[in-house]
């Protein structure tokens, strides 16, 4: 299984809550900017989860125009910056066991690299920059290696 873990684009700082604060421009256009290198590289899904916080979902929606065709997205509530990196993994497991080959997860510092960790633990836990994308290969057994990470500046 393919998986591509995505940090949300730079968002506000100010909001009435951490799950309301909204993308910048900048943080759109980060966004835009990874998913057009996604797309130019052929990389497609079978999948989405979004974290339901309004600056994952947005990042989404900055996404979501590179890749037309997909249909399978879902929002999931432990997807959020103190979500359990165990109950994601779960998540993948599952979508990996209904023969799920490529899967586009979209959340939250801390929780993107703790996910890695889990899957990769030879990764370690990344630090990921806004609209940042970690690619990790899952075996049929379930265990993972961090192909890449990739920053928008290095795009």
């Amino acid at each position: 299984m393919q998986i591509y873990i995505m940090r949300h684009g730079q968002a506000e700082m100010m909001a009435n809550s951490d799950s309301e604060r909204a993308l910048t421009n900048i943080g759109r256009s980060e966004s835009e900017k990874m998913a057009s290198s996604l797309a130019k590289q052929d990389i497609t899904f079978d999948a989405v989860l979004v974290s339901p916080y309004l600056r994952a979902q947005q990042t989404w929606e900055s996404v979501r125009p590179f890749f037309p065709e997909l249909s399978n997205v879902q929002t999931i509530k432990s997807l959020t910056p103190s979500g359990s990196a165990r109950k994601s993994v779960n998540e993948i497991l599952a979508l990996q066991a209904m023969d799920i080959k490529s899967l586009l997860i979209v959340s939250h510092l801390p929780l993107v690299g703790y996910i890695v960790g889990e899957l990769a633990p030879a990764a370690g836990v990344p630090a990921f920059a806004t609209s940042s994308v970690g690619y990790v290969e899952l075996d049929d057994n379930g265990f993972g290696y961090l192909h890449s990470l990739t920053r928008v500046s290095q795009l």
